[in-house]
């Protein structure tokens, strides 16, 4: 197989995963949020939040590392094996040591329990990581996607069932150790079949590895506090509840779009790498996967925007009502963040990770005020305010600072792959909203949400049919020649 044909098979394995974990992922915050009440959710969300900074370092880009270099020995991912267990275990036990630390810097007392629990996390993870990262170089993207979707199920069928007696904080804790367990010995059983860690430890050897890892970890948490820190002064200042409500939109409009991109940027991570030298090849791909990325998520984010308002009391109940707002304009700060993510693949395929964590320590410089200043003056919706700020001037930023110095002067494509997904999605945002303000109080909440939502996607798909872009041509091409062979199969 061809590594155009393993990048396209990869991209739909992670796709068919992705989107069940994401679907997971929301129904079990619907239900936490409806069962759960506002101060115990607050609770879960920011334990959840200050464990991700623990989960970064506890990776320290070993990971990334071995799935960049195009050839590694077996002492090489030995000493890289033993190294990840003995960071895991060190940051183990640096977060249930500063556990109560953290919760009285929080003012939220009731936090320490919940981040003591998680820590566990940190002495099972490292066992699976090596074995995740070599499927990953190999595009064994289909071995990756059943793992990942049997744990995720695992830990939201303990969740969901549990929360439905037990309905605290503590519950989802659980549910996150079970998905931990269940991901890390599958990948370790699988993975023992490609290659076995030995007893060998060579520091030497892995020097290349850690200096990239090294700025990767770096960059990784400035990007955890351009991400996190609004959940986490929002926690100090107003208290855990309205720390919930902002992370409920957050993850509403922010994280799937997080996690939908790395169906194609991790897939294309190692097909990047595999051409890293030429740069033509790489701009072309580049600006394609820039397209594609737009396209899966401006429709979605730009229809959210306008349905919110009906969505909010109707999926997660009116004590909720209040996040409406902060939903909208968390929207478009998912929308700028989706298009940001390919250019983290680009750089790490190039090696050139130091651009990015340069950029991101100035993004954070601008980030810090603006969220605290915005948190003192305006609350939640200060806070949102001050995240799209900086969201808007780092789209701005990221051609000249990332883009241009790997890939070469290419301002005009780098317009046009963004203007392709927006002219497209057009259609959506109108009708969408037309709908909404003319059938207001002629339908019931559920029925109008409904109107509005199919009436978006048809708008979109009626978008794509008509489109003669190349792009869109290539990839109704790609998708009605997989029709045909499927009918092909089913013929014979």
């Amino acid at each position: 197989m061809s590594l155009r044909e393993k990048t396209i098979s990869g991209a739909k394995w992670s796709a068919l995963a992705t989107v069940i974990i994401i679907g997971l992922g929301l129904a079990q915050m619907t239900v936490l949020a409806r069962v759960v009440d506002n101060h115990q959710f607050g609770l879960l969300t920011v334990s959840l939040v200050i464990i991700a900074l623990a989960d970064t370092l506890s990776d320290f880009g070993i990971a990334n590392s071995i799935i960049q270099r195009k050839e590694i020995s077996h002492l090489e991912l030995t000493t890289l094996y033993w190294l990840n267990v003995g960071l895991g275990l060190v940051v183990f036990a640096a977060v249930f040591l500063l556990s109560d630390f953290i919760a009285s810097v929080l003012n939220t007392p009731a936090l320490a329990p919940l981040i003591k629990t998680l820590s566990f996390a940190f002495v099972i993870i490292p066992h699976g990581q090596q074995f995740r990262a070599l499927m990953q170089k190999e595009l064994e993207f289909s071995k990756i996607g059943s793992i990942e979707t049997i744990s995720v199920l695992a830990g939201f069928s303990v969740t969901v069932s549990a929360a439905m007696y037990y309905p605290f904080a503590m519950t989802a804790i659980v549910g996150y150790l079970v998905n931990t367990l269940v991901r890390t010995a599958l990948f370790g059983f699988f993975g023992r079949k490609i290659y076995r860690p030995g007893f060998h430890f060579s520091l030497k050897s892995v020097g290349s590895n850690l200096k990239f890892g090294a700025w990767l970890t770096a960059d990784s948490i400035i990007n955890y506090v351009n991400t996190n820190l609004s959940t986490l002064v929002l926690a100090r200042i107003l208290g855990a509840s309205v720390a919930g409500g902002y992370n409920l939109a957050y993850n509403v409009a922010v994280v799937p779009p997080m996690k939908l991109n790395p169906i194609i940027t991790r897939v294309l991570f190692p097909a990047f790498a595999k051409i890293q030298d030429d740069t033509d090849k790489l701009r072309v791909n580049f600006y394609k996967l820039l397209s594609i990325v737009g396209i899966i998520n401006f429709p979605a984010l730009l229809g959210l925007l306008v349905v919110s308002n009906n969505f909010v009391p109707l999926v997660f109940g009116e004590k909720w009502q209040f996040i409406t707002p902060i939903l909208q304009l968390l929207c478009v700060v998912g929308l700028l963040r989706s298009i940001g993510n390919p250019i983290g693949s680009l750089l790490m395929a190039k090696a050139r990770v130091d651009i990015s964590f340069k950029f991101n320590v100035f993004k954070t410089c601008l980030f810090i005020p603006a969220i605290i200043v915005g948190g003192h003056l305006g609350g939640a919706l200060g806070v949102t305010l001050g995240f799209l700020f900086v969201q808007v001037v780092n789209t701005v930023l990221s051609y000249f600072i990332m883009i241009k110095p790997v890939l070469g002067s290419s301002y005009r494509e780098y317009i046009l792959s963004l203007w392709l997904p927006f002219y497209l999605s057009i259609p959506t945002l109108v009708v969408s909203y037309a709908l909404g303000v003319l059938l207001a109080g002629h339908l019931s909440l559920a029925a109008l949400l409904g109107v509005q939502i199919a009436a978006g996607a048809a708008s979109f798909i009626v978008m794509l049919a008509l489109s003669r872009n190349a792009l869109v041509v290539e990839m109704k091409r790609q998708f009605c020649r997989n029709d045909r062979l499927k009918a092909l199969l089913r013929a014979s």
